[in-house]
């Protein structure tokens, strides 16, 4: 029967006198103060449960465990649950409980931890469990208090990446979270107040939890004319990314912790691989700023900031004008979330043929609002490309397009001399926009808009010069300067106008002559102070030009962008399309979705450009039977997009629910039989292969059986393609189809064994092999695999 006892304000129910007796101790340990600050009764509790029943009995067949719970009050109201393992006999988890009170009577909720995953590989003999208590303990517990006069023992706090910031304290780097070793705060973790540079209790770090879901990615591109414009990033293991490649841990994130992003040049393929290799920096550095649970729209928001600061790097270096797409997705757990800029789609697609859109970036130019937005930003649209400007020889649209009143009326840069002189070119225009001097064959509703923006530009550059004459001509001059070149900016603010990639001098001098510049303007503020706005925003962006490092080599090749329209209004990089006006933003678009841990599985889809234009049932039928090889059904979405898109780019992530150890699917039961294929060594696989070779393989390979017919990568990739569709479709056409096409010499083998490697076990075959053979059930096609031997299509026998 239960035995409750109180003392304090703590109120502890238990099962067993000993751990009672434990946890009394603590509780009269606890000093006055601390007390006093509670406002509410703590309440533990450590009982032994059966597995199958609340009643416990001692009949055999039965599994029991220690139950360590206790609602807890300060610093903050909140719930602490831990338990034992499963234990075979009651006796067994008691002393479990026994032992998880010592634990939190010596350490608190750190060493409570602790103690439980240490009992996890506890076996208790005989001896232990009728012997005295204090001398089974030894091994698992640290007593701080111990009599023997030995050093205390500094508790260890749970995780990776703590390095010590005093004889107390431990710290951990990215989160600035401090743990207490040692002393009247042994156990508690405390962050500084960023106001009062005071130590604050916090809770305790998140506990990994691994969830049974496998994540399986592909990614595929396809180059029809010119560069190659995407590139894609697989983080299939983020905590050992982060240890290898950035020296620090991601102990505290639930598992599986993988990322994927893809990106797409618009301009040039720059600004897309810039991303590509900073990308992991970025989110592994975010993630590991927090030792905490990470709430779904904190990591909404950790994607965001991921795409701004990359952004922000991409405007202030040599790729500012390269523009691109992106789409980023992380896999935390069994939480989803998708964050993305541009012609971009997230699409989930389930075994049952229906689909949920996750995540359709805003990006038409022809939608109703934005269309609204670019052209008061006095964006041009051509032949579906978005630009600042762009030279025609209808006036009317040329008037229509026009920045400023002196654009409109083709002033000079060095602005109206007078009154006549705008007059005069407003007689000139007259003559050419007026809606009674046209044919029928035109556009007149243009034209009378035009004629109408003319007469407008007139009365206001005529009031501008009325104001200020010097002002209004120098008003003219900022507002006609060129300052997206470098000549241009140079120009306008009188600097050296040579390319450099040390430019802090030069840029000192430019924000002088912007200052310089924006208070000659001043005396308009009031009365143009539209134009006013826009001038001061032109002299800083001229700055930021001048700021910007090049090379004399490297910038007629970064300049030549700018005459280069863009396909979406929404993107990454593009500076002259987003500064001083924004034609063009950047406002990251965010989504989440939970995984199902149990029942079938699903594809996400992650569609860039031309992919993401493809309709949903289109990109259903296009993956059929594909589930288990997510390479290949991008690489089949690629196919089939727009055939005007000189380079297309898509994701394939594969979701399922992870099978227990030894379970096998019913199909893949099903398909299994007894074969003449020997026995191998234990963990070893038996496979066959299809090989296809291509011209840029870099290796000499003894077992080519010939040189590949395929020039390129995608025409290898293409080749395996159709034979894994036809192998999925007719498994049984494998050795007609591997005699046929396999560049390897086992194409030549005879009979059965065409296409044969043979038992290969871990360590035998170059990862990419490794990995897609070992993840394959028997008789099942992998993926389209890539080595230095070329593109491989596996089959699993045995």
């Amino acid at each position: 029967m239960n035995i409750c006892l109180t003392s304090g304000t703590k109120k502890i129910t238990s099962i067993h006198r000993a751990a009672n007796a434990a946890l009394a101790q603590r509780i009269d340990a606890t000093s006055v103060a601390e007390e006093l600050a509670r406002s509410s009764k703590d309440v533990i509790n450590i009982t032994v449960e059966c597995q199958e029943s609340d009643i416990i009995t001692d009949s055999s067949g039965e599994k029991y465990r220690a139950i360590f719970s206790a609602l807890l009050h300060f610093p903050a109201t909140r719930d602490l649950h831990v338990q034992g393992p499963e234990r075979d006999t009651k006796a067994e988890a008691i002393k479990d409980s026994e032992v998880l009170g010592k634990a939190y009577e010596f350490e608190g909720e750190p060493g409570l931890r602790r103690v439980a995953e240490r009992l996890e590989r506890k076996t208790w003999s005989r001896a232990e469990i009728t012997g005295a208590a204090e001398s089974s303990f030894e091994g698992l517990l640290r007593d701080p208090q111990a009599k023997t006069g030995t050093k205390v023992e500094k508790l260890i706090p749970p995780g990776e990446g703590w390095v010590r910031s005093n004889d107390e304290m431990l710290w951990d780097p990215r989160s600035e979270v401090y743990f207490v070793q040692i002393g009247t705060q042994m156990g508690k973790y405390l962050m500084k107040d960023s106001k009062t540079k005071q130590f604050q209790e916090v809770d305790t770090p998140h506990t990994s939890t691994e969830f049974a879901i496998n994540a399986r990615a592909g990614g595929a591109s396809l180059v029809r004319r010119g560069a190659k414009m995407e590139r894609t990033v697989m983080l299939p293991d983020m905590p050992k990314i982060a240890r290898l490649a950035l020296k620090f841990p991601l102990s505290f994130l639930d598992s599986p912790a993988c990322a994927f992003s893809i990106f797409q040049g618009l301009r040039s393929a720059e600004a897309a691989d810039w991303c590509a290799k900073n990308f992991h920096t970025r989110l592994l550095k975010a993630l590991g700023g927090k030792i905490h649970n990470w709430e779904t729209r904190e990591l909404q928001t950790v994607l965001a900031t991921v795409l701004r600061d990359m952004d922000s790097e991409l405007l202030k270096g040599t790729t500012a004008f390269s523009g691109c797409n992106a789409l980023l997705a992380l896999l935390l757990g069994d939480r989803l979330v998708v964050s993305g800029v541009g012609q971009v789609r997230a699409l989930l697609l389930f075994e049952d043929d229906s689909t949920r859109l996750l995540l359709a970036g805003t990006h038409d130019c022809l939608a109703e609002k934005e269309r609204e937005r670019v052209e008061e930003a006095m964006g041009v649209m051509q032949d579906g490309l978005l630009h600042r400007t762009l030279e025609t020889t209808d006036d009317a649209q040329r008037i229509l397009r026009a920045k400023n009143c002196f654009e409109v009326l083709s002033l000079e840069a060095g602005g109206p001399i007078d009154e006549k002189q705008i007059k005069a070119a407003y007689r000139k225009l007259v003559l050419k926009v007026h809606p009674d001097k046209r044919g029928d064959a035109v556009d007149l509703d243009a034209y009378n808009k035009a004629f109408a923006r003319l007469d407008s530009a007139k009365d206001e550059a005529e009031t501008i010069l009325s104001k200020d004459a010097d002002a209004c001509r120098e008003l003219c001059k900022v507002l006609s300067a060129n300052i997206h070149t470098r000549e241009g900016a140079a120009e306008l603010l009188g600097v050296d106008k040579t390319a450099d990639t040390d430019t802090d001098s030069v840029t000192e001098e430019a924000e002088k002559a912007c200052r310089w510049q924006i208070k000659r303007l001043e005396k308009l503020e009031a009365s143009a102070n539209k134009l006013f706005e826009q001038a001061k925003a032109v002299c800083k962006e001229a700055v930021e030009t001048i700021r910007r490092p090049g090379s004399s080599e490297a910038l007629p090749r970064q300049e030549a962008l700018l005459k280069v329209g863009l396909s979406t209004s929404r993107a990454m990089g593009a500076r002259d399309l987003r500064f001083p006006t924004p034609i063009v933003k950047m406002e990251p678009e965010s989504a989440a979705w939970s995984v199902p841990t149990a029942g079938k599985g699903c594809r996400l889809a992650l569609l860039v450009g031309a992919t993401a234009a493809l309709p949903s049932p289109r990109l259903v039928a296009l993956g059929k039977g594909m589930l288990k090889q997510p390479k290949a059904a991008a690489l089949r979405w690629c196919q089939e997009a727009d055939a005007s898109a000189n380079s297309v780019g898509a994701i394939c992530i594969g979701l399922e629910v992870r099978k227990r150890p030894g379970e096998q699917s019913p199909a893949a039961a099903k398909r299994l039989k007894t074969t003449s294929l020997g026995s191998g060594e234990a963990g070893s696989v038996f496979l066959r292969h299809v090989l296809f070779r291509h011209s840029q393989l870099r290796h000499v390979d003894p077992m080519a059986r010939r040189e590949g017919a395929a020039k390129t990568v995608s025409e290898a990739e293409a080749a395996a393609l159709e034979t894994l569709r036809e192998l999925l479709a007719s498994p049984a056409a494998f050795g007609k189809i591997c005699r046929e096409r396999s560049d390897c010499q086992t194409g030549s083998q005879p009979g059965n064994m065409c296409g044969h490697l043979g038992w290969l076990g871990r360590g035998e075959q170059e990862p990419a092999v490794e990995e897609a053979a070992f993840s394959l059930e028997v008789n099942d096609f992998s993926d389209i695999v890539t080595t230095c031997r070329g593109i491989h299509i596996i089959q699993r026998l045995g």
